[in-house]
This record gives C-alpha cells, sequence and structure tokens, in this order.
C-alpha cells in the first residue's frame, strides 16, 4: 500500500541516516521518511558502554559472517554490523577517530574534488561537541557528544608509560594537529551513557511533523520510472508496501546493505545479475566491488593483581552495576578502550599505517574462542590501510537472503606484513618496564612464538576483522565510480548513497565519526538544489 509522497526517503537509522533525518527535516517544508529494517535501540545494554558485547550477535546485530576466507584457514569472520534505530553506532565501542588529514587528501587525488581534509574538517567540527577540547580542531555545538575519559586505570598508566618507553611520544589528541604517537582515546559517551548517533541527531527531532521514522521495514527494492528513482518497496511485517519521494532516495543501508539493495534493483554487474534472474538497469561492474576492512590481531596478556573489570566475582559486578544505575558512574560507564598508538612500519613521516589500542579486559583470541575469567589485557593492532580488496555480492534474487560478503582478507601479503609489524609492537609495550610489577603468562601469541614465520601463523590463525567495511560504492570522477563526488549514483537519477559504502579508500582509524562527516557534508551538498 503506498504512502503519502515525501520528498526525502532515507533507507537505514544507522550513523549516517540519523544525521541526514536530523539536517533534511530542518525545514519543516521538507518532508522526510527514514526507514530501518531493525527496531527501537533503547535498551539499557544499548546506553550501557561497559555493556557493549551483550550486543554482539543480538537482535541489534545483522550478526553477518564472512565466506570461508583462504588466507585465514579457510575461516568465516564474524562481521557485526548494527541493525536498529542507531545502527553500528548503537553497538561498536564507542571509539571516536577520524583518520589521518592525508586520508581525505587523498580522496581528492582519486578524483574526488570537495573532499579534502581542510574542506571535510568544518564537518567534523559541526558534529561534535567535544567535551575536553576547544580549538581549531574541535566543536562545542554538535549534536554528537565526545568526551575524554575522566580518569585512565592503573593498567592504562602502566601502558602509556610502556609506549613511551619504547619511542612513542605522547600525544593528548589523535584528532588535532596530527595523529602519530601513543595516547589516550576519545570515545562517544556523556554522562555515562552510549551517545549513538539516534540519541545525538534523531531523538532530539523525532517530534518534527515533517519527520516520519518507521521501524521494522526492509527495503527490498527501488522503484522506478524509466531511468527515476521514485521510491522504494518493504516488507513490515509480512505486509509489502511502498514509499515514494518526490525529490530524492538516498541509500545508507550500509557498506554490505547499501550495494545489495543497488544490485537487487539492477543496478550492478550485468552478467551476474542477469544469472539470478534480476532484470538490469544498468551494467555497473564496480557495485559491491572495492569491499575494505581493518583487519586485527591481539596480543593477550594475564595479570597478576585484580586490575580489570571482566574478572570480579560476581558480587563485584552487582555493586558496580548497582553503582551505574544510581550515579551513572563506574566500570560500567566505561568501554575499557582508554588509549592507543598510531605508529607506521614504513617509516612514512607523519602517515601510520598501524593502529594500536589496549582492551583494559582479556578478551577472547578471536570472537569465537572461549571467553577467558582471567584478569588481562589485550593490545589490539590493525592495519590502517590495507591493500586487499574484496567484494559484495548477491547469494540470490530474494532480497531476504543475506548477501554474499569476501573480503578477502590477505590476499595482498603486504597486509600481513604490516600486522606482523603490529604484532610486534605490542609486544614491545607489553613488555616495557612499566609492566613488569603486573605482567602474568603471556597467553598470545605465546613467549615461543617470535619468528616471522611463527607471527604470521598465529596472525593468520587468530586475526580477525575490526568491523570496518567500507568503499563498496566507491564515489569518483571516473566512469567506473559508482556514485560521483556529490554522492549521487550514476547511471540513474533521483538516488544517492551516503554511507561508509562511498569512501574511495578507508580511512585510517575507526570509521564511525567519518560516516558522520559524510552525512554532515552530504546534507549540505543535498539542500544545494545544484548538487
Amino acid at each position: 500500500m503506498p504512502r503519502p509522497i515525501v520528498d526525502y526517503i532515507i533507507v537505514g537509522a544507522g550513523s549516517a541516516g540519523c544525521v541526514l533525518a536530523h539536517r533534511l527535516s530542518e525545514d519543516p517544508a521538507c518532508r522526510v521518511l527514514l526507514l530501518e529494517a531493525g527496531g527501537e535501540g533503547d535498551a539499557a545494554a544499548v546506553r550501557t558502554p561497559g555493556l557493549f558485547s551483550r550486543l554482539q550477535d543480538s537482535a541489534y546485530d545483522w550478526g553477518d559472517r564472512t565466506l570461508p576466507q583462504q588466507a585465514m584457514q579457510g575461516r568465516r569472520i564474524y562481521l557485526p554490523q548494527g541493525r536498529g534505530i542507531g545502527g553500528s553506532s548503537s553497538i561498536n565501542y564507542m571509539i571516536y577517530m577520524r583518520g589521518n588529514r592525508r586520508d581525505y587528501d587523498r580522496w581528492v587525488d582519486l578524483g574526488n574534488a570537495g573532499w579534502s581534509y581542510e574542506e571535510v574538517l568544518p564537518y567534523f567540527i559541526k558534529s561534535e561537541t567535544n567535551l575536553a577540547f576547544a580549538d581549531r580542531y574541535h566543536g562545542r555545538t554538535g549534536p554528537l557528544k565526545v568526551s575524554s575519559h575522566p580518569q585512565l586505570s592503573p593498567v592504562t598508566r602502566r601502558y602509556l608509560e610502556a609506549a613511551q618507553e619504547v619511542g612513542l611520544p605522547y600525544n593528548p589528541d589523535f584528532n588535532g594537529e596530527r595523529q602519530e604517537g601513543c595516547g589516550p582515546l576519545q570515545r562517544t559517551i556523556a554522562d555515562g551513557i552510549r551517545c549513538s548517533a539516534a540519541q545525538a541527531y534523531l531523538q532530539p527531532v523525532r517530534h518534527r511533523p515533517n519527520l516520519s521514522v518507521i521501524d521494522h521495514a526492509h527495503v527490498t527494492s527501488l522503484l522506478f520510472r524509466n531511468d527515476r528513482i521514485t521510491g522504494v518497496q518493504y516488507l513490515r511485517y509480512g505486509v509489502v508496501e511502498q514509499a515514494h519521494a518526490a525529490v530524492e532516495t538516498i541509500l545508507s543501508a550500509g557498506a554490505l546493505r547499501s550495494p545489495q539493495l543497488l544490485m537487487l534493483s539492477g543496478l550492478g554487474p550485468a552478467r551476474e545479475l542477469e544469472r539470478l534472474g534480476i532484470e538490469v538497469r544498468a551494467d555497473m561492474p564496480e557495485v559491491g566491488r572495492n569491499l575494505q576492512d581493518h583487519v586485527h590481531a591481539r596480543v593477550r596478556c594475564e595479570l597478576t593483581r585484580p586490575l580489570t573489570f571482566a574478572a570480579l566475582s560476581g558480587e563485584e559486578k552487582a555493586a558496580a552495576a548497582a553503582l551505574y544505575d544510581a550515579t551513572g558512574t563506574g566500570p560500567l560507564s566505561s568501554n575499557f578502550l582508554e588509549a592507543g598508538c598510531f605508529v607506521d612500519s614504513r617509516s612514512e613521516a607523519g602517515y601510520p599505517d598501524l593502529q594500536l589500542f589496549l582492551f583494559g579486559n582479556l578478551t577472547p583470541e578471536y570472537p569465537e574462542a572461549a571467553t577467558p575469567d582471567r584478569h588481562g589485557i589485550a593490545l589490539t593492532a590493525y592495519v590502517n590501510r590495507p591493500r586487499s580488496r574484496g567484494r559484495v555480492t548477491l547469494s540470490s534474487a530474494d532480497p531476504l537472503d543475506r548477501p554474499r560478503i569476501d573480503p578477502n582478507y590477505f590476499s595482498d601479503a603486504d597486509d600481513l606484513c604490516c600486522l606482523v609489524a603490529g604484532v610486534r609492537w605490542n609486544l614491545k609495550i607489553l613488555y616495557g618496564k612499566a609492566f613488569d610489577d603486573v605482567r602474568g603468562n603471556e597467553l598470545s601469541p605465546g613467549a615461543a612464538i617470535r619468528n616471522d614465520a611463527g607471527l604470521e601463523d598465529f596472525v593468520l590463525r587468530t586475526a580477525s576483522t575490526t568491523w570496518h567495511p567500507t568503499s563498496t560504492c566507491r564515489m569518483g570522477a571516473d566512469a567506473g565510480a559508482v556514485v560521483d563526488p556529490f554522492l549521487r549514483v550514476n547511471g540513474v537519477s533521483g538516488l544517492r548513497v551516503i554511507d561508509a559504502s562511498v569512501m574511495p579508500a578507508i580511512v585510517s582509524g575507526n570509521t564511525n565519526a567519518p560516516v558522520i562527516m559524510i552525512a554532515e557534508k552530504a546534507a549540505d551538498l543535498i539542500k544545494n538544489r545544484g548538487a
């Protein structure tokens, strides 16, 4: 059953969709419809930072797995992606990281005028209320609350001391003038509560009469009039419905499901679509290609003193929960990710190729492994700019089937070399003098494994994703690009893609803040009707 025509339909209420709904509905004459496949994201586990691990493989997560990864002993890698109002910003680790300035200047070099660092910086600033920094790099009036950890844990203090011991300079702000060095991490937490894109951007404006939000609406196809997109068809509680847009339809379903929806609608590689019986509307070979992701490995070590939360007794955890419920403080107000480093394995000044960070609890060796109940820490490293490229394809013509996800991890051997270097950096930090009084048994990779062959085997056995898939609908000015620098889909009209899939290359850091920036900039592009 068709709904009344609106100006804009936004598919996906994740980080980008929430930003767009907020900004486009600022004009009371502009009618906006936001469709989300999942439900509301206002559960206690979502709001409480310290409970983020409960959200994986839950109702708030698509629970995706990759295809078997050839270089990783055929393992299928668990790839969490948010499902529900707020998207991945409601289930992620809440690290606020923008990436390196050279990432965005590189986007311009790849043919995307208007996306240089100095041109996107105003949108990072616009999005943010930073509760710790007030300088030319940070905002104080934006919807997204960004904070610093009020007090670093004893383990974190040791970590930063050890990192400086091994030659990494202290950097108080990875989102400021420079990225390299070691320092505290910023986070999307305020007053002890997760500040998701839903809480920051959508909840304050849901009362607007020109904004409609429909959850449990699984969009199954785009609607066409000749080569123009006029709206979408979606399934809600078993009923097929349609929505129509007078101006534009915007896909913000993420790097896995935006290309899936394009292909289901006949916009993609013609031969593959024909093989599945899908009518080809436009032959677009790069839809779903160019998949990039940050792959990580973890050095894990027991501690000889009870300095972490996860291994506390049930009574101690209950006391922490009571403290959080009463005051919004205590261990559960933290995401346990307080510090990290950016380092370079190639001596390329100012452009680190590795991000390191400290988990203030002992994590599993890889997601499928048993969760340890001992006091310990995990020192993670991931490759900032992987050279491996994967793809997203269709499983079938059924829109309810999951996409086939093949990141093709380590298909470029340079990524393995880089990640081994990251493991070595974390071992250097772990064995700094600052940890001498608490360092226990090294669990991963194990003290006997130190040569290149052993560390390479360790990485391939245990590496996993940091769940930052990007670039499957890359923007560019060339004929193969899926969207142009205004994020308009090539080959049709009335359609844009605005999410992590449009990044021409992955950024050097966590992807949530860049996605919010992309949506802020895109909202301005849309409001300028000439773009």
